[in-house]
């Protein structure tokens, strides 16, 4: 399937790329989160759009693994749902391509294996 821009009423809009400049999703996570965010403050809303890129970049030393997952805000619940997880396995910089078709989402680390690490993650998106 095209990426296809979804309009307010989930009404596909014509099959169109109008990616979103990159902007900060997270930054300077040193820890792995205790917990699922308390609300969708600080989360990506992706209404109107069918996927998101997070461009995440992880520093660290003694470094061997990291976990994020992405999380699904379910509105009328006010709860998170978890989706899929990906594992990074060396330091640097990689790409995480959700299909998010308009939901609001947010990147959480759900495990490490490293003296020290650093995340940051911009999203874009498509």
């Amino acid at each position: 399937m095209t990426n296809v821009r979804i309009d307010q009423n989930g009404i596909p809009k014509a099959p169109v790329l109008d990616p979103t400049a990159p902007l900060l999703h997270r930054s300077g996570v040193t820890a792995v989160d205790a917990g699922d965010p308390a609300d969708a403050g600080g989360a990506v809303d992706c209404a109107g759009y069918e996927r998101c890129r997070f461009d995440i970049s992880i520093t660290g030393a003694g470094f061997t693994s990291l976990t994020v997952q992405i999380l699904f805000w379910n509105s009328r619940q006010s709860l998170w749902f978890g989706g899929a997880s990906r594992q990074f396995t060396s330091t640097g910089q990689h790409t995480l391509d959700v299909d998010a078709r308009g939901a609001t989402i947010f990147l959480k680390v759900t495990a490490a294996t490293a003296t020290t690490f650093s995340l940051a993650a911009d999203y874009a998106l498509s």
